[in-house]
């Protein structure tokens, strides 16, 4: 199929999805997809397009949800930068692939046979070229202090991120995800029951990782508590240690560095239903009724991205949180940038929340 050694490729039949594909189906087939992270979508028989995952999450800040159908991320390409696919003959040579995958700056690559069929999609380790805003390392704060007051009493004598999960504290599980999508640095941010946390973690060495800690006196709020950080990288995670999540960090990551924004904020959806029929009036008089309507909103999740130069604005001393961090940064018109969650998040806030922490994660 190629005419070079030593380049993985993904078939075309674990990858393909139709105009009527749910995005659920298409968020299946790129988590199954491995490292190339996309899907191929066909009308019927005709080949259209690749998604990404940032096509999906594209989508997502665009309203679409989960039911709705793969046309639509369609659409939205049809109207982007990049609105039909690159595609490269199955024949080519390595260094032919080498120089579209430079030229356009790709993660992966659909190859095609001579009537413009794709046959296998490479992704970017197969030729050992990654686009400059991919692998990269980062530095984590992990904000641990919290008293988890709606746990007692469960939290009496431990804190909120060391309780068990399948025989495990959440922030082992946190920790261990951090360093394998490329966390070089961790700071812990503590309060609570300090000690616990920092017997358990010591130095990081066990984890793989260099684990630092800055210890709260008096709560300040994350803002507050990340200005105590000696440290500062180009890209710091800041994650919530109560939470559980399967996000893919490396493409938090990446969106951040490509959007070049001072501060990206993972959003995930929250949907409730109204338990009412909604009234809709003008003048008096009713133009509409919804019955038990549905509503979703992107929330705050509790995770972000900082560029380096975000801590300058941050107070020395005072309470401060990072709804106050990114409305300083608007106000002076640095950018902030949405990044929404399509993966599994869980705050662990409330005994039914860690009770299905078990069961999710």
């Amino acid at each position: 199929m190629t005419n070079f050694d030593n380049i993985d490729c993904l078939s075309v039949d674990c990858l393909s999805v139709t105009f009527d594909s749910r995005i659920a189906d298409v968020i299946e087939r790129i988590q199954a997809s491995g490292p190339v992270a996309c899907t191929l979508l066909f009308n019927q028989d005709t080949f259209v397009n690749i998604i990404t995952d940032g096509d999906v999450r594209r989508a997502f800040l665009e309203g679409f949800k989960l039911d709705d159908l793969a046309v639509e991320i369609q659409n939205i390409k049809a109207r982007s930068a990049r609105p039909k696919p690159i595609t490269a003959p199955a024949h080519s040579t390595r260094k032919e692939l080498e120089t579209l995958f430079n030229q356009h700056s790709l993660r992966q690559l659909v190859l095609t046979d001579v009537n413009g069929k794709p046959v296998s999609v490479i992704d970017h380790h197969a030729i050992d070229h990654a686009p400059a805003y991919i692998d990269r390392k980062f530095t984590a704060v992990v904000m641990a202090g919290g008293f988890g007051t709606r746990l007692r009493p469960l939290t009496a004598d431990t804190p909120k991120p060391m309780l068990q999960v399948n025989g495990r504290p959440m922030l082992e599980i946190s920790i261990e995800k951090l360093v394998s999508h490329g966390a070089s640095r961790i700071f812990i941010a503590t309060h609570y029951l300090p000690e616990k946390i920092t017997d358990h973690f010591g130095n990081g060495e066990r984890f793989g990782v260099e684990i630092q800690y800055v210890h709260e006196e008096t709560p300040r709020g994350t803002g507050g508590a990340l200005s105590l950080v000696p440290f500062r990288d180009e890209n710091t995670l800041v994650f919530n240690g109560d939470i559980l999540t399967n996000l893919d960090i490396g493409m938090f990551l990446a969106f951040h560095v490509r959007s070049q924004s001072a501060m990206t904020i993972a959003a995930t959806q929250y949907s409730f239903q109204v338990p009412f029929g909604v009234v809709s009036e003008k003048n008096s008089q009713v133009t509409r009724i919804d019955e038990k309507p549905n509503f979703s909103f992107l929330v705050n999740s509790g995770i972000y991205f900082l560029s380096k130069r975000v801590f300058d604005t941050l107070p020395p001393s005072g309470p401060y949180n990072m709804t106050d961090v990114a409305h300083n940064l608007i106000e002076v018109q640095q950018s902030v940038s949405c990044f929404p969650i399509f993966e599994h998040w869980l705050d662990v806030g409330r005994p039914s929340d860690y009770e299905l922490a078990s069961k999710l994660f």
